[in-house]
């Protein structure tokens, strides 16, 4: 072989190695591309989920911040006679608690008129009454072996500016614990529980008249 047969083939075989460098680098390249890229599509993939989870975590608080509203704007005022009436489902117990509940209001609301206006009538006379029935359903309670409730009475006394206000307020008061009493006497109950809640309820009737009488004034 001569020398530049020699030549040429060192050449050739130099050309290979290079267009070969070359191929590689940008396979090497290419994969590093594909893989950043890869990467890269993970990364914003994941964010996009934790994006998706903290908004349906934002949704899901507010949707029960939004139902504990609602459920706290459409819970009935469930004391005394109020609430007896608007309960469909009474137990015995149930309608020993209210009725408890509003002999001890009523005679809440008489003591505190008379306490801020002094000696009048008719709620000097009827609140005496009023300690009377608290003290009757309280034998019911023990009978039947219940826990008597704890007086609650004074976190819903209905204040009043005057004594008319305080009369009238009264009356009502009447006529829900006369409403209450009726409602619980068309339920299936013993005999002696229908014979006091029937006795208390006559017992109303008489102040409403009375309350209604001293109103005729104004």
């Amino acid at each position: 072989m001569n020398r530049k047969q020699k030549l040429y083939g060192s050449a050739t075989f130099l050309s290979l190695l290079l267009l070969f460098g070359c191929t590689a680098d940008d396979d090497a390249a290419t994969n590093d591309s594909s893989a950043s890229g890869s990467t890269e599509v993970t990364e914003s993939s994941s964010e996009a989920e934790d994006s998706s989870e903290q908004d349906e975590s934002i949704m899901e608080d507010s949707e029960e911040s939004d139902m504990e509203e609602d459920e706290s704007i459409e819970a009935p005022y469930i004391y005394g006679a109020v609430g007896a009436l608007a309960d469909n489902d009474l137990t015995m117990e149930e309608m020993f608690t209210y009725a408890i509940q509003d002999e001890q209001l009523a005679h809440g609301e008489y003591a505190y008129v008379l306490g801020t206006f002094g000696d009048q009538a008719p709620f000097n006379n009827i609140v005496s009454a009023e300690a009377q029935h608290v003290s009757e359903m309280t034998v019911l309670f023990e009978k039947y072996d219940l826990a008597v409730p704890a007086d609650e009475s004074a976190d819903h006394l209905k204040q009043a500016a005057d004594i008319k206000t305080a009369l009238e307020n009264c009356a009502t008061g009447e006529v829900d614990n006369i409403a209450m009493y009726n409602k619980f006497l068309e339920q299936d109950i013993p005999g002696d529980v229908s014979a006091t809640f029937t006795a208390l309820r006559n017992a109303s009737e008489g102040h409403l008249d009375a309350f209604n009488k001293s109103l005729e004034k104004y």
